[in-house]
């Protein structure tokens, strides 16, 4: 099972990111692992225009999404406390995200090094890419 991050959502629906990197991002998006999490939808619906909500929304629907039982938001707490055991201080979605992944078993794709770094101190499965083009 793979949670598809917000970072690879963002740099597939921006229009400025290079076609290198879109055609990177595609095939994570199509595999029949993907998956979405709630965190990530709100993450990338908050700033959008009605348009692209629209768009994001019909993209939504095509995956399959990981519930964030009550318990994760305890689990995404005691994550960041971990973290911060290190000397690591983590945004509080990443966190939920981290968590929802963890909960489910999933491994996190993404762009972002901070995901690699919560593996550190957890049993997170990170797939971290380096963005193309």
């Amino acid at each position: 099972m793979l949670l598809i991050d917000t970072s690879l959502w963002v740099d597939f629906t921006r229009s400025a990111s290079p076609e290198p990197r879109k055609r990177q991002i595609a095939p994570w998006l199509l595999d029949p692992a993907a998956h979405l999490a709630e965190p990530v939808v709100f993450e990338l619906l908050r700033f959008a225009r009605p348009h692209e909500a629209q768009q994001l929304q019909a993209q939504f629907a095509t995956l399959p999404m990981l519930a964030t039982p009550s318990s994760v938001w305890m689990e995404a707490a005691e994550l960041g406390r971990a973290c911060r055991a290190t000397g690591l201080t983590v945004v509080s979605l990443d966190l939920l995200i981290a968590a929802v992944a963890l909960h489910h078993r999933a491994t996190l794709v993404t762009f972002d090094r901070d995901f690699a770094a919560i593996a550190q101190v957890s049993a997170l499965t990170v797939r971290l890419l380096e963005r193309v083009g």
